[in-house]
């Protein structure tokens, strides 16, 4: 296995254990996966930039407590890594709540950034999730749509 995708492989790994942390609405799970400094960074769809890993995890403590279950289907996961110390992940989150299995999903697009620790593990130093409310943008910039 080659040193470029094992490195994809543990930053997926990092990616996932956010996404079942999230759906556990599991703090200390979620703390583990955030780099424990004030350099760690979060936008939530809809809310202002929070900085600071005390803020940060004050704000999904309260997500937690105002959610009664969620799920998520990540699809169009991109990795990418610089060197081996920073890497990034684009992904759409297919996202249900609530107890209604029918109900329709909504879409946000998440930007993650990782570092890799002194331990070797990847932590979380910014989550950005935005709703996605228009699809199809590339085709209309390439004029197709236009």
């Amino acid at each position: 296995m080659s040193d470029s995708y094992r490195i994809q492989k543990e930053v997926a790994r990092a990616n996932r254990a956010f996404y079942e942390a999230f759906e556990r609405l599991d703090l200390d799970a979620m703390a583990a996966v955030w780099a424990p400094d004030d350099r760690v960074r979060c936008v939530h769809p809809g809310w202002e930039l929070i900085v600071g890993l005390e803020r940060v995890l004050m704000s999904w403590d309260l997500i937690f407590k105002h959610t009664t279950s969620i799920a998520f289907d990540v699809t169009d996961l991109a990795i990418e890594v610089l060197g081996d110390g920073l890497a990034w992940v684009t992904c759409v989150e297919n996202i249900r709540g609530g107890d209604d299995p029918a109900a329709a999903a909504t879409q946000a697009l998440a930007t993650h950034l990782f570092e890799r620790d002194d331990g070797g593990e990847w932590r979380l130093l910014l989550h950005h999730a935005s709703p996605i409310v228009n699809r199809g943008f590339g085709e209309a910039a390439d004029g197709a749509g236009a």
